[in-house]
């Protein structure tokens, strides 16, 4: 038929592979001269051996949906991306049921060659990916330099450095009126026995479950550090001086109650005394911990195992 002719001629200057098949039998009834040259079977009737080289109908067929796509949504329109195995090639495929100038309706259907784009694509991804897990790795190990420069290796809490680091901005603040600030000094009591009699290993133990249990009482805003072997600094707010007595005494109890497994049958007990000193007017945090540290002696030199706090 001419008009058919006339359709075909039209379509042959399309610049890409185009075809049509009969959606009832499956026939291929045009394909463009990029399609044909194209073509696994040009003698085959069927599309998906003529067109695309399978045995059976493709897995990636659409002529089904494009039934559903009209019944749902009167639309006979439709774009599917798929993987041609045969031709180790990405397709995008513009699909559409139409009246062949015969009087069939058919799938005509536009290939695109997509797989430059989808490796481009795939690249893309790649790249993301890689720089992607390398930010995860440098922000990993940022975090792991600023543990290492902040906290205790051995106890994870403040290390020196970093406690008065937090001291510093604390004190720097505009406190609300009522807010009062209590620096305490801690110290294990015979410590160097607990390393002498059970070894260092065990006076390691014993430092870590000290501080787990301090930390479990204390608040967020509360700075606590390990400033020496044994010795421990922590700065508390509050505006009841019977509140922080409270807390530090919280702390002194569970400390005596701990214990720390040594060998069969046998565990290490040990204690804390603690030196507390009230922040007046402008005194410096060196002022401070040097009062607080006299009372921690005081509370050695009296017995051990006890709080000595000053407001004055």
């Amino acid at each position: 038929m001419k008009e058919n002719k006339l359709f075909e001629a039209l379509l042959d200057v399309i610049p890409f592979a185009a075809y049509a098949v009969d959606i009832e039998t499956y026939e291929v009834v045009y394909a463009n001269k990029m399609m044909t040259e194209k073509m696994y079977a040009p003698r085959d009737e069927y599309c998906w051996k003529k067109v695309f080289g399978q045995e059976n109908i493709c897995s990636w067929c659409t002529i089904g949906e494009l039934h559903k796509r009209k019944a749902i949504y009167q639309s006979e329109k439709m774009i599917s991306t798929f993987f041609d195995e045969v031709s180790d090639s990405w397709l995008q495929s513009y699909d559409e049921l139409v009246k062949w100038p015969d009087g069939r309706t058919v799938k005509y259907s536009i290939a695109v060659d997509i797989t430059e784009q989808k490796e481009i694509q795939a690249n893309m991804i790649k790249t993301h990916t890689k720089l992607a897990m390398q930010t995860k790795k440098l922000k990993e190990a940022n975090q792991k330099l600023e543990y290492l420069a902040t906290k205790d290796s051995l106890t994870g809490i403040n290390n020196r450095g970093h406690f008065f680091d937090l001291v510093k901005k604390l004190w720097s603040k505009n406190l609300e009126e009522d807010q009062e600030i209590f620096v305490a000094m801690l110290d294990l009591d015979k410590f160097k026995n607990i390393n002498d009699t059970y070894g260092h290993k065990s006076g390691d133990n014993v430092l870590k479950v000290f501080t787990k249990t301090v930390l479990n009482i204390l608040e967020e805003n509360d700075i606590f550090g390990r400033i020496g072997g044994e010795e421990f600094a922590l700065i508390l707010q509050g505006n009841n001086v019977d509140i922080i007595s409270e807390k530090l005494e919280t702390i002194r109890k569970s400390v005596q109650n701990l214990s720390v497994p040594y060998k069969e049958n046998e565990e290490i007990k040990f204690t804390v005394s603690i030196g507390v000193v009230k922040k007046i007017d402008d005194s410096t945090i060196d002022l401070l911990l040097e009062k607080a540290d006299k009372n921690l002696y005081e509370v050695k030199r009296t017995g051990r195992n006890k709080i000595k706090l000053t407001v004055n």
